[in-house]
C-alpha cells in the first residue's frame, strides 16, 4: 500500500542493515575477516570490500543511494497535475504552431537516390563523374536511360532475321525520329537526335552488322564480317546456335537509349519522349497483325509504377493504423474492467487523447526537421509509425499505472500524478533514451541516414514530452481519482473479483518460475538457440539487395520489363564500362605491359565472358594492323589511318585522342567494355564492382574507373548494412548508460543491455533466414525497431530491481510478482497494438512492405519471448547483484 511504499516509489532507499549507517550521511564501515582458506570465500570477501568502498565514496560525495530521477519526475508530475489545463493549452499551441510552419514552409521532396545515400567519398561518385565527363566532354549532366525489348508473337520465330527483325528495325527508326514537340524559340521540331548528343548511334552497329551479314551469315556472340568483328551478344537473348557457332535463333532482342541532360527543359523533353514512346508501344502491341511485342523499360514508367505500388501499400497501412486504434480502445476498455474504473464515455475521451498525442509528437518533430532544411525522402516513410507505436507504449504504461494505484491514499489528484510519474516515468525515460544517440547520429557520414536519425530522435523525445504535458493532464481530468483519507489500521483491502483472478494467476506463474528448474533450462537453452541460429547464422548471411519488382504491384505491366532486365539480360550479358582516364603510351613496352597486366587480372575475375567479347579499340586496331593485343607494344603510327577507316571510325566515340603531329597520336582517355555472366541481382553487381575496383586500384597510374548504370545504387546496397549496425549500436549503448544511472544497478543494466542487443540482432538474423534483405526502404525501419527494442525488456528489469527498494528483504517471488503487477499487461498490450499496425500490410502484395510487416511481427514475437527469458534470468541472479546498490549489495 501507498502508506509504506510512497518514499520507495520515489527512489528513496530503505534503511541499511549496516551497523554504521544510523545517520543519513555516514559512510558504510564493513570489516571482513578472511578466516577461510578457500579461494571462493576470499574472492567473495574481496568483491564485497570493493563494493562497500565504492558505496563509501558515493556517500562521501553526497550522491548516496537515493535515486535522483524518481523524486524529480514525481515533482514534475505534481507540477503538471496542479495546473493541467495550462500544460494542455501549451501542448496544443506547440502542435498547432508546428503544423502552421509546415503550411507556411512546405517540406522539400527528394525521392531520387542520386545523392545522400552513400558517404561523400563513395567510389561510385567518382565513377559516375568519369562516365559523364567522357560522354559530355567535362560538362555537367545527368544520365538518362531506357531500353526497348522485342519478342516475337510466334514463339517459333527469331528476332535476328525475317519479318520480326524488319519490324524491330522499322519501329526503332520510327520512334527515334518522332517529333517530341515544336520549339518556338528555335522554330523547329525537337526529336531524340536533338537530345542524345554523342550517344545517338548506340544501336547502329547492330543494324550495320546484320545488313553486311547478308552473304556470310551471323555468328554469336561475335559476328565476323569481311574481317571486321562486331559484338552483337548484348542485343540478343535466349539464343540458339549450331556447333559451329552459327546464329540460329533469338527469342528476345534489346535496344538501348542514353542521353545526358543539363537543364530541366531537356529533362522534361526526355520525359515527354518516353511518354510518346510508350504510347507508340501500346498502339503497336494493340495491333494483332504486328509480329513482335514491344516492352519499354524506362525511368518515367517505373516511377509511375512505383508510385502506384506505394499508394496501394499505404491503403493497407492505413487499415493497419485503424486496426491498432481499435485494439488500443480494447486495451483501455480491458483496463477499465480490470480495475473497475471509467465509464464508456471516459474511455472514449481518453482514447481520443491517446490518438492525438502521437500525432502532435510527429507534427512537432517533423516541423523541426523541416526547419533545419531536411527533405522528405523514401527513408522517412515509416517514421510516423514510430510516433504511433512508441506513443502506444507510453500512454498504455501511464494509464495502467494510474489505474493500478488508484486506490492508494492521497491528499490530492496532483499527488496521484506525482506517484504515477515517480513509479513509471523513470523506466519510460530509459526506453526513450535511444533518442539521445539518434540525435547525435546526425553527424553520420551518410547524409540521409543522419537526417532520418534526427527525425527518429525527435519523435521519441516528443512522444515523452506530449505524454507528460498533454496526455497525463488529460488523463487526470477525464479519469479523476477520489481523494482518500487514511484508512483504519484494522481495515481490509477489498479486491475486485476480476483483479483477484488475475492476481491468483500471477501468483501461480511467479511461484512456478521461481521453483521450476525446467523453466530455467528452457530460458538458457532459448537464449543459446537465439545466439546460434538467428544471431550467428542469420546475421552473418545478411546482405544488402533490392529487386525493383519488390516495389511494384503484382499486376503492374512494368514487372515484365524488370524481369527481362534482371532475369534475362543481366545473367546472360552484363557489361561493365572501364573508363581509362590516363591511358598508357601504347608504344612504350613498360607502360603497355602494365596495362596488359591490368586487363589480364580483369579477365581472371569470376564469370568473365571470353575476352573476344570485350569491346575495346585495341582489338580492332590489332586486326587492322595484322598484329596481336599480346604484342609488347603497338605500332601507333597507323592509328590515324585506323580511326579514319570507314569501318572503324565509330571508335571515335570510344577513344579520345589528339595528334602531336600527323603520325604521333596521344590517347587522352578511352573506353573498354567488359562483359560478365551469371549476374542475377543488385547484390551480385555490387560484389562484382568491388572485384573490379580491387583490380583497377592496383594500377593507379591509369586512373581507371568501372561503371554501370546501377553503380550508384550498388554502393548504396554495399553501405546500408553498416547503417543498420552502427546507428542501433550507438543507440543501445546510450540506453545502457542511461539505464545504469536510472536503474542504479550495474548487473541489471547489463542484463537489459544484452537482452536488447539479442532482440535486435535476432530480429535481423531471423528475417534474413527468410530471405529478407536490407535496402534503403527498410533500413529506416530497422532503425525504428532498434529504437523500440528497449521497451520490450526495460520495464521488467526496472521494476524487478525497484521492488527491493520498496521492501528490502523481499523474496524473489515477491519481486517478480511486483514486477509483473506493474508492467506485464501494459507491455503485452503495447506489443499487440504494435502488431496490429502492420497486420493488414502482410497481405498488400508489395514485397517491400510485406517484408517490413513481417519484420515487425518477428520483432514483436521475439520481444515477448526475450522478455520472458529476462524474467527468468532476473530470478536466477543472486540477490546481491540485483539489490539496491550499484553492483553488489552488502545486505545480501
Amino acid at each position: 500500500m501507498c502508506q509504506w511504499a510512497t518514499r520507495a516509489e520515489l527512489g528513496e532507499p530503505p534503511p541499511s542493515n549496516s551497523s554504521a549507517s544510523s545517520t543519513k550521511n555516514t559512510p558504510y564501515s564493513v570489516i571482513v575477516y578472511l578466516k577461510s582458506s578457500k579461494f571462493s570465500d576470499i574472492s567473495s570477501s574481496l568483491l564485497l570490500q570493493m563494493t562497500v568502498a565504492v558505496e563509501n565514496v558515493k556517500k562521501s560525495a553526497k550522491i548516496g543511494k537515493k535515486m535522483i530521477l524518481g523524486p524529480s519526475l514525481g515533482h514534475l508530475g505534481s507540477i503538471v497535475g496542479s495546473r493541467p489545463w495550462l500544460w494542455i493549452t501549451l501542448s496544443l499551441f506547440i502542435g498547432i504552431a508546428s503544423f502552421t510552419t509546415l503550411i507556411i514552409k512546405p517540406p522539400k521532396k527528394e525521392f531520387g537516390f542520386d545523392t545522400g545515400y552513400t558517404t561523400s567519398d563513395a567510389p561510385s561518385i567518382r565513377e559516375m563523374k568519369a562516365q559523364r565527363d567522357f560522354f559530355t566532354g567535362g560538362k555537367k549532366g545527368t544520365p538518362w536511360y531506357q531500353a526497348l525489348f522485342f519478342e516475337p508473337r510466334n514463339n517459333e520465330k527469331s528476332m535476328h532475321k525475317g519479318r520480326e527483325y524488319d519490324e524491330m528495325k522499322q519501329f526503332y527508326r520510327t520512334v527515334k525520329n518522332m517529333i517530341i514537340r515544336y520549339d518556338e524559340t528555335l522554330e523547329k521540331n525537337i526529336t531524340y537526335y536533338d537530345l542524345c548528343g554523342s550517344t545517338c548511334d548506340l544501336n547502329e552497329l547492330l543494324f550495320t552488322t546484320v545488313t553486311m551479314s547478308f552473304w556470310s551469315g551471323l555468328t554469336y556472340p561475335i559476328a565476323s564480317i569481311f574481317g571486321y568483328e562486331s559484338n552483337i551478344g548484348k542485343h540478343f537473348y535466349e539464343i540458339e546456335t549450331s556447333e559451329t557457332g552459327e546464329f540460329l535463333s533469338a527469342k528476345k532482342a534489346m535496344l538501348v537509349y542514353m542521353a545526358f541532360y543539363e537543364t530541366k527543359h531537356v529533362k522534361a523533353d526526355l520525359k515527354l519522349y518516353e511518354e510518346l514512346m510508350q504510347n507508340a508501344v501500346d498502339v503497336h502491341n494493340a495491333n494483332k497483325d504486328n509480329s513482335v511485342i514491344v516492352t519499354l523499360h524506362g525511368e518515367r514508367g517505373m516511377s509511375i509504377a512505383v508510385e502506384a505500388g506505394m499508394k496501394h501499400a499505404f491503403n493497407y497501412l492505413g487499415f493497419g493504423v485503424l486496426l491498432s486504434l481499435f485494439v488500443l480502445f480494447g486495451v483501455l476498455f480491458f483496463f477499465s474492467r480490470l480495475f473497475c474504473q471509467f465509464t464508456i464515455f471516459r474511455i472514449v475521451f481518453l482514447w481520443i487523447v491517446a490518438i492525438i498525442a502521437p500525432i502532435l509528437s510527429f507534427i512537432t518533430s517533423f516541423a523541426i526537421y523541416n526547419f533545419f532544411g531536411y527533405s522528405i525522402t523514401p527513408l522517412i516513410i515509416f517514421t510516423p509509425f514510430l510516433a504511433l507505436i512508441h506513443g502506444y507504449y507510453t500512454v498504455i504504461m501511464l494509464t495502467h499505472t494510474w489505474l493500478s494505484d488508484s486506490e492508494l491514499r492521497r491528499d490530492s489528484r496532483d499527488e496521484h500524478l506525482l506517484e504515477v510519474f515517480a513509479t513509471c516515468m523513470p523506466s519510460l525515460i530509459v526506453t526513450a533514451s535511444p533518442a539521445i544517440a539518434l540525435l547525435l547520429c546526425s553527424v553520420y557520414p551518410i547524409e540521409n541516414y543522419g537526417a532520418v536519425s534526427i527525425l527518429l530522435g525527435l519523435i521519441m523525445t516528443f512522444d515523452i514530452v506530449f505524454a507528460i504535458f498533454f496526455f497525463s493532464p488529460f488523463m487526470l481530468i477525464i479519469c479523476p481519482t477520489q481523494d482518500f483519507s487514511p484508512l483504519p489500521t484494522n481495515s481490509k483491502k477489498i479486491v475486485k473479483t476480476t483483479l483477484k483472478s488475475v492476481e491468483n494467476m500471477r501468483d501461480y506463474y511467479c511461484n512456478y518460475v521461481d521453483k521450476s528448474l525446467l523453466v530455467e533450462i528452457v530460458a538458457v537453452a532459448g537464449i543459446i538457440a537465439l545466439l546460434i541460429i538467428p544471431v550467428y547464422k542469420g546475421c552473418t548471411s545478411v546482405e544488402g539487395n533490392l529487386d525493383y519488382r519488390q516495389l511494384l504491384k503484382q499486376d503492374s505491366n512494368r514487372n515484365h520489363g524488370v524481369h527481362l532486365m534482371s532475369d534475362v539480360v543481366w545473367p546472360t550479358w552484363f557489361s561493365i564500362m572501364f573508363f581509362v582516364n590516363k591511358p598508357p603510351n601504347f608504344s612504350n613496352v613498360r607502360e603497355y605491359g602494365r596495362f596488359k597486366s591490368m586487363m589480364a587480372e580483369i579477365d581472371a575475375i569470376e564469370n568473365k565472358l571470353p575476352n573476344n567479347t570485350d569491346m575495346v579499340w585495341i582489338n580492332d586496331f590489332c586486326r587492322f594492323t595484322n598484329s596481336k593485343p599480346t604484342d609488347d607494344a603497338l605500332n601507333m603510327t597507323r592509328f590515324k589511318s585506323f580511326i579514319e577507316d570507314a569501318i572503324y571510325k565509330s571508335w571515335k566515340d570510344g577513344v579520345k585522342f589528339i595528334f602531336l603531329n600527323d603520325t604521333h597520336p596521344v590517347i587522352t582517355s578511352m573506353l573498354h567494355i567488359v562483359s560478365f555472366e551469371k549476374t542475377t541481382s543488385l547484390a551480385d553487381k555490387a560484389k562484382l564492382f568491388e572485384k573490379c575496383r580491387a583490380v583497377t586500384n592496383k594500377y593507379p597510374e591509369f586512373k581507371t574507373t568501372p561503371f554501370d548504370t546501377e553503380i550508384g545504387f550498388a554502393d548504396i546496397i554495399l553501405q546500408v548494412p553498416l547503417v543498420v549496425a552502427v546507428i542501433p549500436l550507438v543507440g543501445t549503448v546510450a540506453m545502457f548508460i542511461v539505464s545504469t544511472i536510472i536503474i542504479g544497478n550495474l548487473s541489471v543494466a547489463v542484463l537489459n543491455f544484452i537482452a536488447v542487443c539479442i532482440l535486435y540482432a535476432s530480429t535481423i538474423g531471423t528475417v534474413s533466414l527468410y530471405d529478407v534483405t536490407i535496402n534503403p526502404f527498410n533500413a529506416a525501419f530497422f532503425l525504428i525497431i532498434a529504437a523500440l527494442a528497449p521497451s520490450c525488456t526495460t520495464h521488467y528489469c526496472y521494476y524487478y530491481q525497484q521492488a527491493m527498494r520498496i521492501k528490502l528483504r523481499a523474496k524473489k517471488v515477491d519481486r517478480m510478482n511486483e514486477m509483473l503487477r506493474k508492467c506485464f499487461f501494459p507491455c503485452i498490450a503495447s506489443v499487440i497494438c504494435s502488431i496490429a499496425v502492420f497486420v493488414p500490410t502482410m497481405f498488400c502484395h508489395i514485397n517491400i512492405f510485406e517484408s517490413v510487416a513481417f519484420t515487425n511481427n518477428v520483432f514483436c514475437l521475439l520481444g515477448i519471448v526475450i522478455a520472458f527469458f529476462v524474467q527468468v534470468m532476473l530470478n536466477m541472479l543472486p540477490d546481491m547483484f540485483t539489490g539496491t546498490h550499484w553492483f553488489c549489495s552488502p545486505q545480501s
